[in-house]
């Protein structure tokens, strides 16, 4: 009769389950096929999703700078008005800074204001996550109203 240290305890599959485990965790060739097609199957699962949200950016970016526009006219209105001169520069600087993300929106590929974005948030953390709590702000008020 074995010992329970060794791995042959009669009458049991111990031994065989522990060889089987030792393989696996040396990556034996029985195994490493198993491994390159599960990376390989997580490699097209993520190409396709990637590809799947860039088709949707790309076929809602013109909606979005369309909106984009109508609020830029709707504070150039507003800032013309003569109850606005306080506000003036303020508004002036938003609509400005609205009308150049639409112009970027309808000019740039999505690939090209990725790549931008991802340089902004590198460069600048603090400013993200704050403008990301402002925005979560902006939402939860109208949500609840």
């Amino acid at each position: 009769m074995g010992s329970v240290i060794d791995g042959s305890i009669q009458g049991s599959g111990y031994g065989q389950r522990s060889k089987e485990g030792s393989r696996l965790a040396r990556d034996e060739p029985g195994t490493s096929g198993i491994a390159q097609a599960g990376k390989e199957q997580a490699k097209q699962l993520s190409s396709a999703a990637k590809k799947r949200i860039y088709h949707q950016v790309e076929s809602r970016r013109g909606d979005v700078a369309k909106g984009m526009r109508g609020l830029v006219s709707t504070l150039e209105s507003i800032s013309d008005r003569d109850e606005a001169k306080v506000a003036r520069p303020l508004l002036g600087s938003a609509a400005g800074l609205l009308r150049r993300t639409s112009d970027r929106l309808e000019n740039e590929t999505t690939e090209e204001l990725l790549a931008d974005a991802q340089t902004q948030v590198r460069e600048r953390p603090g400013l993200f996550i704050a403008g990301c709590v402002a925005a979560g702000f902006v939402l939860g008020r109208l949500i609840k109203s």
